[in-house]
């Protein structure tokens, strides 16, 4: 019962890759993953940019944020998670407020495209840290489309290859909350207030 866990559990954002390029077999799991993630009315607003031509990646990773621009240069595949808001769903609540869907209907494509990443034995690692219009212009998006996320993407390489504090955070153990400080029935309680870094606190 517990098959997909594994692939879950095991997932790493890891910043080592080999130079070794993903094969198309491989991309087309990855893009199908994606694209069988739930949209509200299956409006599936979720595309993806593939940085091919070096020109292209360059580019790319020029407008990256300088601490995500100097590992992710190495990575084989290099892709863009981006959405055009109308073409999706904003609702209406019944308080009277509005909200857009986009960005969680892109968050679900991209947790499904992780876990397929991970159970191919790759490492995909979305960034969030760039130039939105920059990348915007790299592939030739029209002004209204949103850049959700930059994922660089390959076979994990050897974490001694980078800066030592990045090297550290290759094997460090992963750390989650507990259910209890994640989970609560009928009522919002104090566990709920707990986060990471309260935990890590305590743990020093």
């Amino acid at each position: 019962m517990d098959e997909l866990l594994p692939a879950i559990r095991d997932r790493r954002a890891s910043r080592a890759f080999r130079p070794e390029p993903v094969p198309v077999a491989a991309r087309d799991l990855l893009w199908e993953a994606a694209a069988r993630a739930p949209s509200h009315g299956n409006t599936q607003p979720t595309r993806i940019l593939v940085a091919e031509s070096e020109a292209v990646r360059e580019r790319l990773v020029a407008a990256l944020n300088e601490g995500n621009r100097h590992w992710a240069r190495h990575a084989p595949l290099l892709f863009v998670l981006a959405a055009d808001p109308s073409h999706d769903i904003v609702v209406e609540g019944t308080d009277g407020s509005r909200r857009e869907l986009y960005p969680l209907h892109v968050g679900i494509a991209l947790g499904n495209l992780m876990v397929q990443a991970t159970a191919l034995g790759l490492v995909a690692h979305p960034m969030a840290a760039f130039d939105e219009a920059a990348v915007r212009e790299v592939f030739g998006c029209p002004g209204q489309v949103r850049i959700l996320a930059v994922v660089a993407c390959g076979y994990p390489g050897d974490p001694s290859t980078l800066p030592p504090d990045l090297a550290a955070k290759e094997t460090a153990p992963q750390r989650r909350l507990p259910l209890q400080h994640r989970v609560a029935v009928d009522r919002w309680g104090s566990d709920l207030e707990v986060s990471p870094r309260d935990l890590r606190r305590k743990d020093g």
